[in-house]
């Protein structure tokens, strides 16, 4: 039996000592792997305390990977990667950046192509958007009305006032030292061990990408990528000429099997894994410890970088989300994204990337060689903002207006849309997006967003989100149709609105009247010639 010192007087809850002490006794070995977890139950009655002050040290233990439920309801410890403290950091990481480069020189006649397929689709959707009359689910922009706006302007004009002339002149390349020291103290929250020196400041998450592939690329490399994947990053890909390989994307996350077999059988390893374990846009699925620590095995094993993508790392508004991938990177081998753009400010426009000093330093001379630095002005009122705790207030808030306004969302979901059978979604850990799959819809791309516009409400179709540049044909018919909706930019009044209007365009999807709109728009343009 277990049995744990627990002091009623001491300012840690009781649910942290007991996360603490079952945390200690595991990593020491004295409860080993398979061992059999007492009940919540059973273990609050032999200390004489509530059941769910436990459960909730248990989740603590589920989320990290220390536990795991077995069928029968019951619990056991599991083997885990220790988080990789400063003093475990190899000092020579498994990757040997100095000997990596790549040829910058290059066209855009890739990445043209790949967006002469995308724009016109884009732009009709987002003019379709911003009409007043329309509920827009399309966008992953945020929400206006948070915006701590006043907090923000007095944090600018302290800077101004207190550092004039001296804080509009050129930056460090690396980025503003204080955020970066913030960056650093930030990312502990999450189990990340990084010091100010392994990390630099960019343009946001897009300018991170880049700065990677430049370094990390040549015309022809291979990039391995989730299918689907970030938007965005597909165009980029194109512009550096590489190979995009495709990695399925499962209802537990990137299937590893396929993986491995990529990276076994390719005569050419990838340049790099690109990831999004939270959150992942656009499928909105939060991949679990188990997977994190094989997908960091798979990448160690074959001596390829890995990109993990936090975009949404702060959004975790929903029970508890294991920890970054990066936290367990002993080898150096993860190269770890992140960005104040989707909690905070879209237009801030301040991300940065946090990996090995060696590589740190090659980015930003690449850094150095683009823009020179990001805005410091705006670097120093971030931080400002950061240290007067407004930062951590904002996202308090932004958990409290996102949990409500994801659950009003799926309720929706459930209580308009359970009577289709051929009709499912994902439940995010999070974040703000909801992958919808429609079954044997018989519909076109082009058709499904109308539909929807003709119904007042937008959404993004799902062949903007896959590598494989074929599913981007306009007359794509596939027997099942995804698209992405993203409730970042709504309250809960229009999101209940934007479901019911989804659930009629859908209806009417299935009941053909969405097939014969495809039929009318066929015969406009025979009638056209």
């Amino acid at each position: 039996m277990i049995i744990l010192k627990l002091e009623r007087k001491n300012k840690m809850p009781l649910f942290r000592q007991i996360f603490q002490q079952l945390k200690r006794l595991i990593e020491n070995n004295t409860l080993k792997p398979g061992f059999r977890m007492p009940s919540t139950r059973t273990l609050a009655e032999k200390h004489g305390i509530n059941r769910s002050t436990v459960y909730k040290a248990y989740e603590e233990l589920w989320a990290l990977g220390y536990m795991e439920s077995r069928p029968g309801s019951y619990s056991v410890v599991r083997k885990r990667q220790k988080i990789a403290t400063p003093e475990q950091k190899s000092k020579q990481g498994l990757i040997q950046w100095e000997t990596i480069s790549s040829d910058v020189g290059l066209t855009l006649h890739h990445a043209y192509q790949e967006l002469k397929s995308r724009l016109p689709l884009i732009k009709e959707t987002f003019d379709a958007a911003g009409k007043p009359d329309v509920i827009n689910f399309a966008s992953l922009d945020l929400d206006p009305r948070l915006f701590p706006i006043e907090d923000f302007r007095r944090c600018l004009n302290t800077v101004l006032v207190e550092q004039g002339g001296k804080i509009l002149r050129y930056g460090e390349g690396a980025g503003y030292k204080p955020l970066r020291e913030y960056i650093a103290r930030r990312l502990r929250v999450h189990g990340i061990s990084a010091n100010p020196d392994e990390i630099v400041i960019t343009n946001g998450c897009q300018n991170a990408i880049e700065l990677v592939l430049k370094f990390l690329t040549v015309p022809g490399s291979k990039v391995a990528t989730e299918s689907p994947t970030y938007t965005n990053i597909l165009p980029l890909l194109k512009y550096f000429k590489t190979d995009i390989i495709g990695i399925p994307m499962k209802p537990d996350g990137m299937d590893l099997d396929y993986l491995r077999e990529v990276l076994s059988r390719e005569t050419q390893k990838p340049a790099f894994v690109y990831t999004i374990p939270n959150f992942h846009n656009p499928t909105g699925i939060t991949t679990d410890q188990a997977h994190r620590e094989r997908l960091l095995a798979l990448c160690e094993a074959y001596e390829v970088p890995l990109v993990e993508d936090g975009f949404e790392e702060e959004m975790k508004y929903y029970g508890k989300v294991p920890l970054p991938i990066k936290s367990m990177d002993r080898k150096q081998v993860v190269i770890y994204m992140g960005t104040f753009s989707k909690v905070l400010f879209p237009g801030i426009r301040i991300g940065w990337i946090a990996a090995e000093n060696k590589l740190i330093e090659r980015l930003e001379a690449i850094k150095k060689f683009s823009d020179l630095s990001t805005n410091t002005l705006l670097q120093a009122a971030l931080y400002e903002f950061c240290e007067q705790s407004h930062y951590n207030r904002h996202v308090k808030r932004m958990h409290r207006e996102y949990r409500k306004r994801m659950h009003t969302a799926l309720t929706g979901l459930k209580e308009h849309l359970s009577g289709f059978d051929r009709v499912s979604w994902t439940e995010p850990a999070g974040g703000y997006l909801i992958w919808v799959k429609l079954r044997d819809a018989g519909i076109d791309r082009e058709t499904l967003k109308q539909v929807f516009i003709r119904n007042g409400v937008t959404i993004m179709p799902g062949t903007f989100f896959y590598p494989d540049s074929t599913l981007l044909s306009p007359n794509t018919n596939t027997s099942h149709q995804y698209f992405r909706l993203s409730i970042s930019t709504l309250n809960e009044n229009e999101i209940r609105e934007g479901i019911l209007r989804l659930a009629k365009a859908i209806s009417k999807i299935y009941s053909h009247e969405g097939h014969e709109g495809a039929r009318r728009e066929e015969e406009k343009k025979i009638r056209s010639y």
